[in-house]
């Protein structure tokens, strides 16, 4: 063989080679590469994912807030009419009450002024019914309460009786709507 032609062949050679061997070196770097770019789309993901996951789990904490506050208000609006409509009910029934037991003491007064008269008869009978308006009147004070009011107008009935002292009726019917009003004061 000639010299001219083994050193083409081994130039050749050489340059298959090297063309190989760059190959294989490029393939690494591209494979180094592909694995990076990989790893790093997998952090990315993962960075994405657990952003999303927090953000939904923020949501949901502030969605828990919200109701929880909301359910709050709601409550506390309950409660206050609740309370409003259980002063209403207070006051009226204190309020017949009252009325009631000045309309026994007009009964006491007037068949008290007529003993020894013809219309003796007639004012007990009036009494006597005005005394049971005012007994069932008592018994809505009694439910509605709370106990100090019941405790003031059963004095103020007490004070009604026909051998009641006469002064104590103004003391009792005092005691009775200081304890009332203390009852119809929100708190």
């Amino acid at each position: 063989m000639d010299e001219a032609v083994l050193t083409a062949l081994i130039a050749a050679g050489a340059a298959i080679g090297g063309g190989a061997l760059t190959g294989v070196f490029t393939f690494a770097a591209a494979k180094r590469q592909a694995d990076a770019a990989w790893a790093a789309g997998e952090r990315q993901a993962a960075a994405a994912w657990e952003a999303g996951r927090q953000q939904a789990a923020a949501a949901w904490d502030a969605g828990q807030l919200q109701a929880t506050a909301q359910l709050d208000v709601a409550r506390r609006t309950l409660t206050e009419q609740t309370l409003a409509n259980q002063r209403a009910l207070r006051r009226a029934a204190y309020v017949t009450y009252l009325s009631r037991t000045d309309s026994a003491q007009q009964a006491l007064a007037a068949w008290q002024n007529a003993i020894g008269t013809t219309d003796e008869a007639p004012r007990r009978r009036e009494y006597d019914a005005a005394m049971a308006e005012a007994g069932e009147a008592l018994n809505v004070v009694r439910l509605e309460g709370p106990d100090p009011v019941s405790a003031a107008a059963e004095t103020l009935r007490d004070s009604l009786a026909a051998n009641a002292p006469g002064t104590g009726h103004a003391v009792a019917q005092e005691a009775f709507l200081a304890a009332a009003r203390a009852a119809l004061t929100p708190a």
